[in-house]
């Protein structure tokens, strides 16, 4: 199983992107816009049956942020197809999580030539305001007076004031959390945090997440013509709710339930993922 990693040019900037092992090609987006791809390299093993091509996203890991006014769902919606099409590549499927899964979605909605499937993994946040606010509620039930005060000493740390790839890192793992079902699981986890990561990481999803209203993502969604799965994690703070209201609105979507899993199933449910996931793509691949 190979490992490729190179850049490709898109607009004003130069894509970072490592593509693992052979087969059909699947794109891999990362989820809170703005992380980088490094913790989606937890599904490299998939790399034995499927091409797995993950990148980082405008202003994460190891591609520059170029022009803020692109850090947008039009914005990344742009720079993906020029991945795809600056790697020859004439029909994906798509791997999204977490916010990421908004941005394959919509993507196969406007290219739907370009696009055999899409994986909608653990969608959210919720678009919803009811289901927004049961979302909040569930994050907040879930940190402990420790974690707060771990939180506030990481934000009065001079590396977290001088805004050190390592102290921020640390603050978006605690941030994180209550999305992991055993909280011990961010002493292991690496989210990869670059000096470009570390610039980007606080303002990227308030702009991505601001901008997605202005595309009509619901109308939108109802035209995809691919193959779609949204697989939801039981124990994800994020309602399940939500994840069903995606598949009542995409057409013909099939809906997958990650048992005991959480946010993370790459991180701490990986073979129950794999087991979902990959026939599913070998099924519907090009």
């Amino acid at each position: 199983m190979g490992t490729i990693t190179r850049t490709v040019p898109a607009g004003d900037i130069e894509i970072a992107c490592t593509i693992v092992g052979d087969g059909a090609p699947v794109i891999v987006l990362h989820g809170a816009i703005g992380l980088g791809s490094t913790y989606m390299r937890a599904l490299d093993p998939w790399g034995d049956e499927l091409q797995l091509v993950h990148y980082d996203q405008r202003g994460s890991g190891l591609t520059p942020l170029g022009d803020a006014e692109k850090v947008s769902f039009a914005g990344g919606l742009e720079d993906l197809d020029a991945l795809r099409t600056g790697l020859g590549l004439d029909t994906v499927q798509l791997v999204g999580h977490s916010a990421g899964a908004y941005l394959a979605a919509l993507y196969a909605a406007k290219h739907p030539d370009a696009t055999a499937g899409v994986v909608l993994l653990n969608p959210g946040p919720p678009l919803n305001p009811d289901l927004m606010q049961q979302f909040g509620g569930a994050m907040a039930a879930r940190r402990t007076p420790a974690d707060d005060a771990a939180r506030r000493a990481i934000e009065e740390s001079a590396e977290f004031g001088a805004q050190q790839p390592a102290a921020l890192e640390r603050h978006q793992l605690n941030t994180f959390i209550p999305f992991f079902k055993d909280p011990a699981t961010i002493e292991r986890v690496s989210l990869g945090f670059t000096e470009i990561t570390a610039a980007n990481v606080q303002l990227g999803p308030q702009r991505m997440m601001g901008s997605i209203g202005s595309l009509d993502p619901m109308r939108r969604l109802a035209g995809i013509a691919c193959p779609t799965l949204v697989v939801h994690s039981e124990l994800d703070p994020i309602p399940v709710d939500w994840s069903r209201a995606l598949v009542g609105t995409i057409p013909d979507a099939d809906f997958a339930l990650i048992e005991g899993g959480s946010h993370f199933p790459m991180v701490e449910d990986a073979d129950q993922l794999r087991d979902v996931v990959v026939p599913w793509l070998r099924k519907h691949g090009s």
